[in-house]
């Protein structure tokens, strides 16, 4: 048996299935293992046939989402276990880095390599010809994506997204769902955007009608710039925004601007807002009430009456003064008036000679 195990370690192609066992004595990522084949225990590194999983130590390649998860899985599966190392004749022995190509069977049964599929850590691979393991692979893959397994869930499916890539697509959509909350309340949807709020915020903000009414009067609420930095699970989402309201007493739109920090936690496949700090930066603050309006001043009092003047029943009038005359008449004045005048009265001047009412007549 080892020496079948030596000739395969050796280079080529193998003409049949062949077998060593060996313990495992470490594990370098999710799919790649250090073994120390009996009897004499020289370490052989192996890389198993069939399975690709996320880098985590590959020269040049930042480490990759799912990577340290696969490697921790692989470490729980082979870490110290006594395996059996299985050749492929469709498969060459070694890769072009020196590894030894086996599947690894653990002595209770156990397929490592289809065990980390099924677990979402891994995927099934074909360097160049299919092995002969590959249906029994592919229908644990499938199963894996539809499950939601592993990477399947943690990245979408995608095996070879750098976790720095991971990082910005998370920081994205955490800018992506506080924006959708600040649209959904300046579009009225406030179930929607109150179904976005954690349940501890929810309670700080209780009832929902008073939530509700809090921007039921406001004309909308836009995101002008947003940035997030990950901080653990969470998401911290730094925006600017600007509010625009009608003063109810003025009818005027009023802006105000405001910064702060939205923090989201994940929740499922999205998030929840948990925490908000806001302040205010600039702006001018509506009024929301009639009752903060000024009353109008009252209006001014009308001009008093122009003063009555004394006519002593004569038209045109004269007023009381000294003696009056008629103009061109006899009398000394030494005031004159033009006739006719008319006389509705005592004629305190005598104008009235021939008592006619009707004085100054030539």
């Amino acid at each position: 048996m080892v020496a079948t195990v030596a000739c395969a370690l050796s280079g080529g192609v193998a003409e049949a299935q062949t077998a060593a066992t060996g313990t495992v004595t470490s594990v370098v990522d999710g799919d790649t293992l250090h073994v120390a084949v009996a009897p004499d225990g020289h370490d052989v590194t192996v890389r198993i046939i069939g399975i690709d999983t996320p880098e985590t130590r590959a020269p040049g390649t930042p480490i990759e989402c799912g990577g340290p998860d696969a490697t921790d899985a692989m470490v729980e599966l082979a870490q110290g276990k006594a395996v059996s190392l299985v050749t492929d004749p469709t498969q060459a022995t070694v890769d072009r880095y020196g590894r030894s190509l086996f599947y690894v069977d653990r002595t209770d049964g156990l397929d490592v390599g289809l065990e980390m599929i099924k677990r979402g850590w891994s995927t099934a691979y074909v360097y160049s010809d299919p092995f002969q393991r590959l249906p029994t692979y592919e229908a644990a893959e499938a199963e894996a994506d539809a499950g939601q397994r592993g990477v399947w869930g943690d990245c979408n499916g995608d095996f070879h997204r750098t976790a720095r890539d991971e990082r910005l697509e998370r920081a994205t959509a955490a800018k992506a769902f506080v924006r959708t909350y600040y649209r959904r309340v300046s579009n009225k949807q406030f179930l929607a955007a109150w179904a976005m709020l954690g349940a501890n915020r929810k309670a700080q903000l209780r009832p929902y009608r008073r939530w509700k009414a809090a921007y039921r009067g406001s004309l909308s609420t836009s995101v002008l710039a947003a940035k997030a930095r990950l901080s653990g699970g969470r998401a911290v989402v730094s925006v600017r925004l600007r509010a625009r309201d009608r003063d109810v007493c003025s009818k005027r739109v009023v802006r105000q601007y405001f910064r702060g920090t939205v923090t989201v936690a994940p929740k499922r496949d999205s998030w929840v807002i948990v925490k908000f700090k806001i302040r205010k930066t600039s702006g001018e603050a509506p009024r929301t009430a009639k009752s903060r309006c000024k009353p109008k001043p009252p209006p001014p009092p009308p001009p008093p009456p122009p003063p009555t003047t004394n006519c002593q029943g004569y038209n045109p009038c004269i007023t009381p003064g000294a003696d009056v005359d008629c103009a061109g008449g006899s009398g000394n004045g030494p005031r004159y008036v033009e006739g006719p005048v008319y006389v509705n009265g005592s004629d305190p001047y005598d104008l009235d000679s021939d008592g006619d009412s009707v004085a100054c007549e030539s």
